[in-house]
C-alpha cells in the first residue's frame, strides 16, 4: 500500500487543482504521475538484461593459498541503471583479505556487499582475495540482486541462483616432517614382473644384447672395457599401498568429534597418498568417511593413473567429521576387497583393540600393515608384524594452524 501513496497524492493535487482552477496544483500532480509512472517502469527494467558472474583464477588449492575471484555485474541494455546492489554468498571458511562479511541466515556462510551504478552496455568489476586457511569443499553463492528508479521510490529484486564450487586440498608434508623414514617407509615386494625402471635404482653394468634399447648404452663403461655396456636397474616392484584413514576420534561417536586430530589425520593420510603416488606406487583410499551428497564409504581403488592423486586429495578435502561406521567394521565389511598381498596403511587417532584385531586379520591373510597414530596419547603395545608410528608429537606444533 505504501507504494502506491504518490500516485494517491498526484491525484488529490490533481483533483485539487481541477475544482480549484489552480494551475500549480495540476501541474504539480500531472508531474508526480509522470514521473511516478516513469520511475516505476524504471525499476521494472532495471534487473533486464543485467547480468553477474564469478571468475576464479583457480578452483582448486592447497591449505595456505589463496584463491583470487574477480565479481562482474554487467548492463546489457541502452537504459543506464541508477543504482544495483549485489549481495553475494561467500563461506566463513574461506576469509577474504580486508573485507568483513555480514551475517547471513546459516552461520557458514556471509554476505559480500557491493553497490555501483552503470551506464549502457557497461561492464563493472571487483576484485578480492579467498585465503585458503582450511581444508573443504566450499560453495560460493548463490546471489540476490537490487535495484530501482533513480528516485529511489521503487525497488526490484532478482535471485541469482548459481553457485560455485572450491575445493581446498588438505595440507601435504614430507614423511621426514611425519618423523617417517623419507625412502620405502612401508616396504616393498621384490621380484616380479618390471613394472617401471626407476633409474635411481642402479644395479650395476651387462654386456649389450640386440634387445637392448639404446638408452641404456653406458658409452663411459663402454669406452672402459671396449665393448658395449648397458645399464641394470633393480627389478623391484613395489607394493599396492592403500591408506587405511579413521576419522573416529572418540570411542562412542556421540562424543563429537576432536577437530584438530581429525585434520592431522587427513594430513598425514594425504602425505602418505602423495609419497606413494611420488614413488610410482598404485595407490589408493579407503575411510569410513562421508562425502557430500554421499552416504557411502570412501573408497578409491589403488591406480597409477596421473590423475589417481588429485581424485585422492579432492575426496579428503571432502570429508566431513561424521562417520559411516566405526574402522574395524569398515575392515571386516571391505577386508576381502582389499588387492592381495598390497600394503595397508593406516591413518588414525583412536587405537583400541577391535581395530587392532582387524589389523591382525588382515596382516595374517597376507597383507602388510603399517600403523600410524596421530593422538598426543602413548600408543597401544606394538603388534608383531605390524609396523608402528607415533606421529602425532611430530605434527603437534600444526595444531592451531590446522584448526
Amino acid at each position: 500500500m505504501s507504494s502506491r501513496l504518490w500516485l494517491y497524492f498526484a491525484l488529490f493535487l490533481l483533483l485539487v487543482g481541477l475544482l480549484t482552477r489552480q494551475g500549480v496544483f495540476m501541474a504539480v500532480g500531472s508531474l508526480v504521475i509522470v514521473s511516478g509512472g516513469l520511475a516505476r517502469l524504471w525499476s521494472r527494467l532495471s534487473l533486464e538484461r543485467v547480468g553477474y558472474e564469478r571468475t576464479f583464477n583457480e578452483t582448486r588449492a592447497f591449505v595456505g593459498e589463496t584463491i583470487e575471484v574477480g565479481l562482474h555485474v554487467v548492463n546489457r541494455k541502452l537504459l543506464p541503471v541508477p543504482w544495483v546492489e549485489v549481495n553475494d554468498e561467500f563461506p566463513q571458511g574461506l576469509p577474504l583479505e580486508g573485507v568483513l562479511l555480514s551475517p547471513a541466515l546459516d552461520s557458514n556462510f556471509g554476505y559480500l556487499t557491493n553497490m555501483t551504478s552503470m551506464l549502457w552496455y557497461e561492464r563493472v568489476g571487483w576484485r578480492y582475495r579467498l585465503q585458503c586457511r582450511a581444508r573443504g569443499y566450499y560453495q560460493v553463492g548463490p546471489a540476490q540482486l537490487r535495484s530501482g528508479d533513480v528516485f529511489g521510490l521503487f525497488t526490484r529484486e532478482r535471485h541469482d541462483s548459481h553457485v560455485d564450487h572450491l575445493v581446498v586440498y588438505p595440507r601435504v608434508v614430507p614423511l621426514d616432517q611425519l618423523g617417517l623414514p623419507d625412502r620405502r617407509p612401508f616396504g616393498e615386494i621384490k621380484g616380479g614382473e618390471r613394472i617401471f625402471e626407476d633409474p635411481s635404482r642402479f644395479l650395476g653394468l651387462r654386456d649389450y644384447r640386440p634387445s637392448d634399447p639404446l638408452k641404456r648404452i653406458d658409452w663411459k663403461a663402454t669406452a672402459r672395457r671396449q665393448a658395449l655396456q648397458v645399464r641394470v636397474f633393480d627389478p623391484t616392484v613395489a607394493t599396492h599401498i592403500m591408506v587405511l584413514l579413521n576419522i573416529c576420534t572418540f570411542e562412542a561417536p556421540l562424543q563429537g568429534y576432536d577437530p584438530v586430530l581429525l585434520e592431522r589425520a587427513i594430513t598425514v593420510a594425504a602425505s602418505i597418498a602423495k609419497y606413494a603416488f611420488d614413488e610410482r606406487c598404485a595407490v589408493g583410499l579407503l575411510a569410513n568417511a562421508s562425502i557430500p551428497e554421499s552416504d557411502q564409504p570412501l573408497r578409491i581403488l589403488p591406480g597409477r593413473d596421473p590423475a589417481q592423486l588429485t581424485h585422492i586429495l579432492e575426496a579428503l578435502a571432502m570429508v566431513m567429521p561424521a562417520a559411516e561406521l566405526s574402522m574395524e567394521k569398515l575392515l571386516d565389511r571391505e577386508g576381502h576387497r582389499l588387492p592381495f598381498g598390497s600394503t595397508l596403511v593406516v591413518v588414525t587417532a583412536l587405537v583400541n583393540p577391535p581395530l587392532l584385531a582387524a589389523l591382525t586379520k588382515l596382516r595374517e591373510a597376507g597383507h602388510a600393515v603399517a600403523l600410524l597414530s596421530v593422538a598426543d596419547e602413548a600408543m597401544e603395545p606394538k603388534i608383531e608384524g605390524i609396523t608402528t608410528y607415533k606421529v602425532g608429537q611430530f605434527i603437534s606444533s600444526l595444531g592451531r594452524e590446522l584448526r
